[in-house]
């Protein structure tokens, strides 16, 4: 069974493909940085509890300082990942305005010229 019966056009995508990368770039650092960021408080919290297996070849302060700093990077992928959805959902108000006025610019054609596409 098929669902698309004589249809050989596809109907134009909602959003476009360079708007879509824009928001996969957005996911992926929002996710890298929660990540990042969870990974590092954990580990802080387990040498504070004591639990943290002893590092090997290097100082508590260093292995604090590298965790420290895991933390630091994942605030600020996710920093990054919201000023990066804010720029994509500005982008895609500003194409879905854009494509409104070009439909509203052939309306108008249309009605001045009696001429329409359908």
């Amino acid at each position: 069974m098929t669902l698309f019966v004589n249809s050989t056009a596809r109907a134009p995508a909602a959003v476009r493909d360079a708007d879509r990368t824009v928001d996969g770039i957005a996911a992926l650092l929002l996710v890298m940085g929660i990540a990042l960021f969870a990974l590092g408080r954990q580990a802080l919290t387990a040498m504070a509890n004591g639990s943290y297996p002893a590092p090997l070849g290097e100082t508590w302060v260093a292995r604090a300082d590298f965790h420290a700093n895991q933390t630091r990077w994942g605030v600020w992928f996710i920093a990054a990942g919201v000023f990066v959805a804010l720029i994509a959902a500005a982008r895609h108000a500003w194409h879905r305005r854009a494509s409104a006025r070009s439909a509203a610019t052939a309306a108008t054609a249309e009605a001045r010229t009696g001429v329409g596409a359908s």
